[in-house]
């Protein structure tokens, strides 16, 4: 079946007012598969199998078999192994994915068995976090939309993962100061080019805990509620917050 590329892209956000209307929080937990459905079919062809590698907590891999469900494709989804499935891979699974557990599986070992198996099978391969040129340019298109809505506030706050949604934010909001909370791959010391007015914060927590506190709306344990926080505890003036995913049910 076939879906426009920018079914998602063109789907407009939901916005909370926090703190008196202070902080306005996107809500793109929102939208069934998170944000990176709005540039994920810019990515892949428009047929046959989808591949990717990643934690099991990760919005990645459900956002693509949302994908895979609206297009009736196969997405196959490797993962570390372990015990019980997360609800984010039983989500997956009921959206049609297919799931391969990696034993013992560090993560380079699980992006590796990830790439093999595209390989040999003649199917698209994604990087973690959807990580591509051929991302930027039309989540860019949104995200400057938002601005025009909203206007450029004080500061921009979000989870920083691969670091792509920090770099877009930087320039589709050149006057607001971007505030990104490393929870992932991306750090302070990221060989990653970031704009100037793009400050990465190291986060107190490693990547496996969950954030201590729940945001007042559902924002994901892993990531975006440890960048709430922050932003609670540290924003100044107007601020945008970035939620890209939510809570796992």
């Amino acid at each position: 079946m076939s879906v426009s590329r920018d079914r998602w892209l063109r789907e407009r956000p939901v916005y909370d007012s926090h703190d008196g209307g202070r902080c306005k929080v996107l809500r793109d937990d929102l939208l069934e598969g998170g944000s990176k459905l709005r540039f994920l079919p810019y990515l892949v062809p428009d047929d046959g199998e989808i591949v990717f590698g990643g934690p099991c907590v990760g919005g990645a891999p459900l956002a693509l078999s949302v994908l895979g469900r609206e297009q009736q494709r196969p997405v196959t989804l490797f993962y570390a192994q372990r015990q019980e499935l997360h609800p984010r891979q039983k989500a997956a699974q009921r959206n049609g994915a297919r799931i391969v557990q990696v034993p013992a599986g560090r993560m380079s070992v699980v992006q590796s068995r990830a790439r093999e198996y595209a390989a040999s099978a003649g199917a698209a391969f994604l990087p973690l976090g959807f990580d591509l040129p051929a991302a930027e340019e039309p989540f860019e298109e949104f995200l400057r939309g938002v601005r025009l809505k909203l206007g450029s506030p004080d500061q921009v706050w979000c989870a920083a993962g691969s670091g792509m949604l920090a770099r877009c934010l930087g320039r589709a909001f050149p006057e607001s100061a971007v505030k990104a909370v490393a929870v992932g791959l991306a750090s302070r010391h990221s060989a990653q080019a970031f704009g100037p007015n793009v400050e990465l914060l190291e986060c107190e927590y490693r990547f496996e805990q969950q954030a201590r506190e729940r945001a007042p709306f559902s924002a994901c344990l892993h990531y975006e509620a440890k960048a709430w926080e922050r932003c609670v505890q540290e924003s100044k003036g107007s601020v945008l917050f970035y939620n890209v995913m939510g809570e796992a049910a």
